[in-house]
């Protein structure tokens, strides 16, 4: 697992695990651990062209992207993710 704890854009995130804590983790092709975001419960984070998300009704989840891949951009408190 890889801390993010600075600015960063994530490009080819295969998928990312969710928590109702609020902690991201993205999985990125071609690299070996998880991308780790801390937010908390009240932190913006926002994930747009989610194709479908398992576990949705569980604390964790996962969410696919509609393309290959989601773009994500990471800051201290809040992160917006898209597909291309």
């Amino acid at each position: 697992m890889v801390r993010i704890t600075e600015r960063s854009r994530l490009e080819r995130v295969e998928h990312i695990l969710g928590s109702g804590s609020g902690i991201l983790d993205f999985a990125v092709e071609g690299e070996p651990n998880y991308y780790t975001w801390e937010g908390n419960e009240g932190s913006d984070w926002v994930i747009d062209d989610v194709d479908y998300v398992e576990n949705d009704d569980e604390d964790r989840f996962i969410l696919y992207p509609e393309e290959d891949f989601f773009i994500c951009e990471i800051e201290d408190e809040s992160v917006q993710c898209w597909s291309e």
